[in-house]
């Protein structure tokens, strides 16, 4: 990509990224390496052979070996996203971590300036190999500082009845209520990967955010835990940023979408876009109440359902297909099946509401679109985003869901109802004194000048090239 990325020359830095093998996970990861190497440093990604074909070709890469048959895995499986329920979830998790005698091998070999690496593995090499690590987190600094406050309290602070909202003790900036009980053996499952973030020997943590959205939360983070937070986010947003000033017109251009054409035909603020990302599994239950709510609430609406869903189970009843033909009948709705250009959806001006999962970066990149949200979160962090979201910014209508999950895959009792989804989605399209849309332009102004020179992610990167070569002094 000349005239973008800068050689690398022998002042270099040698970087060394380890994401997760999720979507979620690898995108933004994959994000920083090009913002990284576009400062012309030497930056290489660790990762397995059906996890490359994700990384785009100017990058540097080290294959790993998956060891699929050391955990009873095809290996076809090597991504969570192909996973379809929680043992073959757990087995691509274990051979995750089956891969750390190859990679302390890898670095021994050849040792970088810095690892860093995602907050799923616990590793640390600086004592062993004198290998600074640094930590990314795909949860929102917002999300590990409710749980380090959470981890830090008494447990008898609990109400009585667990299954009321109680507000998260400590001294956060803001009052954060819990509709779930994280005293729970899984919600300590997650906050014990979370807290590996502040192990010993850790260098920092790199979060996909800009400060004034956390504006707090860093200083809360970096006090009670003593390890330094760099605000790098949001990444898609810095590459647009590079892309535009420098002289190369290649860019990541992503093929005409048929339901950008459908958008197009729709009045501005006029749709909602209902996607649950890329791990969603939602019951052949809540896709019915969900599509119920969206059709009464009378508003045009884009509902992406992922490529797992059975469409023989789906139409079991027949409604799917009713429900398809009355939307294409009147205009109203557009049903689409696999992946669709997310970001270009959320930068159409038709969008005027997200119904989401939650996941840390689509509410990131929502934010950084000015669309309010309709938040149904599914699993894991999803519950604190929402928070961030509802609570911190008031940028989104909860729809009310109170049974948390560490997994996308384990079965819920509780089905929300259409009408809560109606009245959720209803909120925010009207949005009375224009309160939602006038908070969320705000952040969305803000997000766009952090990734700018001059601005807060911009000058992050440059302190955390800066301190790198600080360690290795």
């Amino acid at each position: 990509m000349e005239g973008l990325f800068s050689e690398a020359d022998s002042s270099s830095l040698k970087l060394y990224i380890l994401p997760f093998p999720a979507p979620g996970h690898m995108i933004p990861q994959i994000n920083l390496a090009q913002v990284l190497a576009f400062h012309g440093h030497h930056v290489t990604i660790l990762t397995t052979p059906l996890n490359h074909q994700f990384i785009p070709k100017h990058l540097n890469v080290h294959t790993l070996n998956f060891p699929s048959n050391q955990v009873g895995l095809s290996s076809t499986l090597q991504n969570i996203s192909s996973a379809k329920d929680n043992q073959t979830a757990y087995k691509i998790w274990k051979a995750t971590h089956d891969l750390k005698p190859q990679i302390e091998t890898f670095l021994q070999q050849n040792p970088p300036h810095v690892l860093i690496s995602d907050i799923m593995f616990p590793w640390n090499f600086a004592s062993t190999l004198n290998i600074p690590r640094l930590v990314y987190s795909p949860a929102p600094i917002f999300a590990l500082c409710v749980a380090e406050a959470i981890n830090n309290c008494d447990p008898q602070v609990l109400p009585s009845d667990s299954s009321l909202p109680f507000v998260v003790p400590g001294d956060l900036p803001h009052h954060v209520t819990l509709n779930f009980n994280p005293w729970s053996t899984s919600f300590h499952t997650m906050a014990r990967i979370w807290l590996h973030a502040k192990e010993k020997n850790t260098a920092g943590v790199i979060v996909n955010t800009f400060a004034e959205l956390e504006d707090g939360y860093t200083e809360y983070y970096q006090k009670l835990t003593g390890v330094k937070v760099w605000h790098v986010g949001e990444l898609s947003l810095m590459l647009d940023y590079y892309h535009r000033r420098g002289t190369s017109s290649q860019k990541n251009h992503v093929g005409h979408h048929e339901c950008l054409n459908w958008l197009s035909s729709k009045e501005a603020n006029s749709v909602v876009y209902v996607c649950f990302g890329s791990l969603g599994r939602l019951s052949k239950e809540q896709y019915l109440e969900i599509a119920r709510g969206m059709e009464a609430s009378g508003h045009n609406f884009l509902f992406v359902l992922p490529k797992n869903v059975n469409d023989d189970e789906m139409k079991e009843e027949g409604w799917l297909d009713s429900f398809e033909e009355r939307m294409r009948e009147n205009d109203r709705g557009m049903v689409v099946r696999g992946w669709v250009p997310q970001g270009l959806i959320l930068k159409h001006v038709a969008i005027g509401g997200f119904l989401t999962h939650c996941g840390a970066n689509s509410v990131l990149e929502g934010i950084c679109e000015g669309v309010p949200t309709i938040t149904m979160p599914r699993f894991g962090d999803h519950f604190l985003c929402e928070k961030l979201v509802t609570e911190v910014h008031g940028v989104g209508e909860p729809v009310g869901v109170w049974e948390w999950s560490m997994s996308p895959y384990d079965a819920r009792r509780e089905v929300v109802g259409w009408e809560r989804i109606e009245s959720a989605v209803r909120k925010v399209m009207k949005d009375e004194g224009g309160l939602f849309r006038k908070r969320v332009q705000e952040l969305k102004e803000k997000a766009h000048k952090a990734v700018q020179e001059g601005g807060s992610s911009y000058d992050y990167v440059t302190a955390l090239l800066q301190s790198i070569k600080e360690m290795n002094v």
